[in-house]
């Protein structure tokens, strides 16, 4: 007999108190996520056309490690936190703080002649943003109504596709201009920007939770699991995005087979993807309202399975115009966007009120897992049967991710079932 999870009541705010909420949001998650382009996208071109070689610029992967382990030390955020400054808000401030000084520090630093300098201040970064990501997330599933979550989830998403838009291929466009330095420098300014919404926010008070919430340690990871019925969710939340990461990661060599420029690919998949990717992010999280959360789940999950159908179009005929591949990376990555809004607001039903960051952070790992075996596998099975067998065997495999949403428990059951 397990009982129910604690879970927030957050009432209804009043229509200015909850637009300076999501505006705060907004901007928290995309400052989180302009650093993140800037070191997948922007990075590695930037040090391949100074020379340096394929090996030292793959190091630069390691640095998301801390985003795959922030769940390990999630918990520490839930147990610390000041009560008269708001328990996650200061966390945030110092954190958003020292990101932003970590960037400044990079400008200082040569990307040809410090490249290992860079990736120390770089993990040191990373490790501040995702932490701090625990905490805009603790303060997120806290403070939002039931109702706020889906559009507050569209922000999320969307935010974090228009930061990487920012970050990749947005640097990229300027760096000619503005150098190593002056981009540096200004990504850093930009990062402040956060801190003035930040100061002003007036965190909902815990109340009561302060005793419960010094109750919060990483023994809140093994009660996450005893929940009933709550692994079927949890294979939910692996599987989920597998499709998308597959049919997007083998886009991206299947344009360099068909001939497409470098220039071309930067372009589709650095800012036309993800501009559709933050507009479906956006409609995803509108559209809870109106369908409900399991719906919106198995909707936009046959609409993934759909767009990837429409791969096959371009992988089975070569001569394909510019205009299919950008409608077929358009349409997945859009559909995406809304599938990733649905997923995340379950998610922040799932999360009990005084574990909120831990429950949180727990899922958003478990949901990466999903889409990094996919990745891998991806381009073992497009070998194997080619392109064209292989988007629509993922887009059979989106749909089989929607019949599972239809059958397993979303967190509502799971709050609902006090058995």
């Amino acid at each position: 007999m397990t009982s129910a999870p604690t879970v927030a009541v957050v009432l209804p705010a009043p229509r200015q108190a909850q637009r300076e909420k999501l505006i705060l949001l907004a901007l928290l998650y995309v400052a989180q996520a302009i650093p993140l382009g800037f070191f997948t996208v922007a990075l590695p071109a930037i040090l391949r056309q100074r020379g340096v070689g394929l090996a030292q610029i793959g190091l630069v992967g390691a640095l998301a490690l801390p985003w795959l382990l922030k769940f390990t030390w999630a918990p520490l955020l839930d147990r610390f936190g000041s009560t008269r400054h708001g328990h996650f808000r200061s966390w945030i401030v110092p954190l958003q703080s020292l990101s932003a000084l970590m960037v400044a520090v990079l400008a200082l630093l040569d990307p040809t002649e410090q490249l290992p300098a860079i990736l120390v201040v770089g993990g040191l970064f990373m490790l501040l943003a995702a932490t701090q990501d625990i905490a805009t997330d603790g303060l997120a599933v806290h403070n939002l109504s039931p109702d706020e979550r889906g559009p507050a989830n569209g922000l999320q998403v969307g935010g974090y596709y228009l930061g990487l838009i920012l970050g990749g291929g947005g640097v990229l466009m300027v760096f000619d201009s503005l150098g190593w330095r002056g981009t540096l420098l200004a990504i850093a300014g930009v990062l402040c920007l956060p801190l003035v919404a930040a100061l002003r926010f007036r965190e909902t008070p815990r109340g009561g939770e302060r005793v419960a919430g010094a109750r919060a340690g990483f023994r809140s990871l093994a009660r996450f699991f005893r929940r009933r019925a709550l692994g079927g969710w949890l294979l939910v939340v692996v599987v989920f995005r597998a499709a998308e990461t597959a049919a997007l990661a083998m886009f991206n060599p299947m344009l360099v087979d068909r001939g497409r420029s470098l220039e071309e690919i930067g372009v589709l998949l650095g800012v036309v993807t993800a501009a559709a990717a933050f507009a479906g992010a956006v409609v995803g999280g509108a559209t809870i309202r109106a369908l409900g959360r399991r719906q919106t789940l198995i909707v936009s999950m046959l609409a993934v399975s759909a767009a990837v159908a429409l791969m096959i179009l371009p992988a089975l005929d070569s001569t394909s115009g510019g205009w299919m591949l950008f409608a077929c990376a358009a349409a997945v990555a859009f559909t995406g966007g809304a599938a990733t809004a649905a997923l995340y607001t379950n998610m922040m039903d799932a999360c009990s009120a005084r574990t909120a960051a831990t429950d949180f952070t727990f899922q958003q790992s478990m949901a990466a897992g999903g889409p990094i075996v996919a990745s891998v596998l991806s381009g073992i099975i497009a070998t194997a049967v080619g392109y064209g067998a292989f988007f629509a065997l993922v887009a059979i495999a989106a749909a089989l991710t929607a019949l599972l949403v239809a059958r397993a428990p979303v967190p509502q059951d799971i709050q609902n079932d006090t058995d």
